[in-house]
């Protein structure tokens, strides 16, 4: 298509490029008659060197000035609050972290969002069938929620190809701890009539006051506002998309080839680039993803980053993306707002000067670097050429601390370079520990996919948080383990929700609640005394921090156990503090420490 452009505008609008058709349409409404035809003489008053016909280029390029060189970079002083960022004891639980997040205020609200479906579902299917086992239903609470979302949480852990498998009498696959916390039937109809929102103020697609989460309610939006007030990042942020497998209809579900998880809803996320908090969690939801985020002209990927990095402007941090994001105007537009930026970019990106793009690199591990102000970009040949954008770090050269394995000679990659390849990963290792830990459930209903796939990110958050201030260091696993233990001993059952129908229940984590005696360990032929499982682990943790060796002293054994529990316990002070006490072992430290 021809273009006009006026080099040298005669008119009191000074407009630079212009089709044809456009400027005949412009020309018509200023200087034309109304009752004219088109004619020469119509465009009297400009010379034949002010109109020059060409090919449709380019638009202007903003960043004109590249020298050769990294210039100099300006040093970002970080001054954000890193850690936790509430009052928590170095004492506290992994129950203690999780309530900052999600808490009873929140099961309450599910609670009365899922009692409110399960009326409209029972209406619905009248009559029910005989063996129906929604005959069985009665209201939920607060606290039985909280032990349902403990058993989801369990069920990260445990897997299980089929739901009912957990509830299985066969010795292969049986998992006494489900049936011991609530009974099948009971768990088939809380997660059937499961709901975060009043379905009554749902409002259909494509009808105005339309909300794609609306299904999520207003916990997914509390819970997730809360992550960025519990704990603050180090001065590196990485930006990715993270995925939530999906494989259903939805018309916002995304597909990756190149993705481990290929179907799924996509949802993009800041985290701490060293700890992989995740500070930001964005759901892509198709046409409608941009309607809370401010429109700017720069394209989709500049909003983006600008809504993730709100909060965080004038503090010194450091952005890390991959060349999906990265753009020259974004990076210093960035830096105007206190926050530094380093990333790979796409050669062909507005802005990335054409001089670098041609630069031909004879040998694997060459640069070649240009700058313009504190923005700086790096060609390196690497297997292939790859382009790095960067207003903090430059192409200097440093050691890995690596050897080449065939010439055994240490190697040197660009500061950027090395930079980028330890912060960029914030977001992929969030996205892998939450795939360790999250529930396979199977469930037709989007929604409660991504409500299954946040109470596992508010489990790794919960870990980041306690690993950062506790001075007993766990395992995520271990730390998932004890938080679904305290979950349930915290909201012990009520009868008058939970059926008692069914099999006997094993009492696993009912020691708070249930009816409790000791006896004698019986003589198998082999010692008659165990060790405590109160006072044994406590004085071994307070050597511990004494920096003392841990000794097995005599009077941490004991002949006695209680019969429920099946754990050996010294009668006084253990048995007491392991049958009224949540965590009985910092009771035990509290109470030598009074004595």
């Amino acid at each position: 298509m021809k273009t006009l452009i006026f080099y040298k505008p005669k008119t009191f609008l000074n407009l630079k490029f212009l089709t044809m058709a456009d400027y005949l349409d412009f020309f018509q409404e200023h200087f034309a008659d109304q009752d004219s035809e088109f004619s020469d003489s119509d465009f009297e008053g400009f010379e034949e060197e002010d109109i020059v016909e060409r090919e449709e280029q380019e638009e202007e390029d903003p960043f004109e000035n590249w020298i050769d060189g990294d210039g100099q970079k300006e040093i970002l002083n970080f001054s954000g609050r890193k850690g936790l960022l509430v009052e928590m004891d170095v004492e506290s639980t992994p129950m203690d972290y999780i309530n900052k997040l999600i808490g009873d205020v929140e099961c309450n609200e599910i609670a009365v969002e899922t009692n409110r479906y399960a009326d409209q579902l029972i209406a619905a299917k009248q009559p029910l069938p005989p063996y129906s086992r929604f005959k069985k239903w009665k209201p939920t609470t607060g606290p039985e929620i909280m032990r349902f979302i403990a058993i989801i949480m369990a069920m990260g852990i445990v897997n299980q190809s089929n739901i009912t498998d957990y509830w299985s009498r066969d010795p292969v696959c049986e998992t006494p701890f489900f049936p011991s916390i609530m009974n099948r039937d009971r768990f088939l109809n809380l997660i059937s009539c499961l709901h975060l929102a009043n379905n009554e103020l749902y409002v259909s697609r494509g009808q105005p006051g339309y909300n794609p989460l609306f299904k999520l309610g207003t916990v997914y939006s509390t819970v997730l506002a809360r992550y960025p007030l519990l704990f603050g990042p180090n001065q590196e942020l990485s930006i990715d998309e993270g995925k939530v497998p999906w494989r259903g209809n939805l018309h916002f579900k995304v597909y990756h080839k190149n993705k481990p998880v290929k179907y799924g809803l996509q949802a993009y996320m800041l985290c701490d680039a060293s700890t992989g908090y995740c500070l930001k969690f964005h759901l892509y939801t198709g046409k409608t993803f941009r309607q809370n985020i401010l429109e700017t002209g720069h394209g989709r990927t500049y909003d983006l980053c600008m809504h993730l990095l709100k909060g965080y402007f004038g503090k010194g941090h450091i952005m890390y993306c991959d060349n999906y994001y990265s753009s020259p105007r974004l990076f210093v537009d960035l830096w105007e707002l206190g926050v530094g930026a380093l990333g790979t970019v796409r050669s062909n990106r507005k802005g990335i000067p054409a001089s670098i793009r041609e630069k031909h690199l004879p040998n694997r591990g060459d640069t070649f670097s240009q700058h313009t102000g504190q923005l700086s970009i790096t060609k390196y040949l690497d297997s292939k050429p790859v382009f790095l954008l960067s207003t903090t770090l430059t192409s200097e050269k440093m050691y890995t601390g690596k050897k080449n394995p065939v010439t055994q000679e240490l190697i040197s990659k660009p500061k950027m370079v090395i930079a980028y390849d330890k912060f960029m990963g914030g977001v992929d290792r969030a996205d892998q520990m939450v795939s360790n830990s999250r529930s396979k459930i199977r469930t037709m209903k989007w929604w409660k996919k991504v409500f299954f796939h946040v109470l596992s990110l508010t489990v790794l958050n919960s870990y980041i948080a306690y690993k950062h201030n506790s001075i007993h260091p766990m395992s995520h696993s271990s730390f998932h383990k004890k938080l679904v233990s305290q979950l349930i001993e915290s909201h012990p059952l009520d009868a008058l929700v939970t059926p008692v129908s069914g099999r006997p229940k094993t009492q696993f984590l009912e020691r708070l609640t249930a009816r409790h005696f000791p006896s004698k360990i019986p003589n198998d032929g082999k010692s008659k005394s165990l060790q405590c499982v109160v006072c044994n682990p406590a004085v071994a943790q307070m050597l511990a921090s004494q920096g003392l060796p841990k000794k097995r002293r005599p009077g941490h054994e004991t002949a006695f156990k209680c019969r429920q529990c099946d754990v050996s316990l010294c009668i006084v002070p253990c048995f007491e503090l392991y049958h009224t006490m949540q965590d009985y072992i910092l009771a035990y430290k509290r109470l030598q420490a009074e004595e």
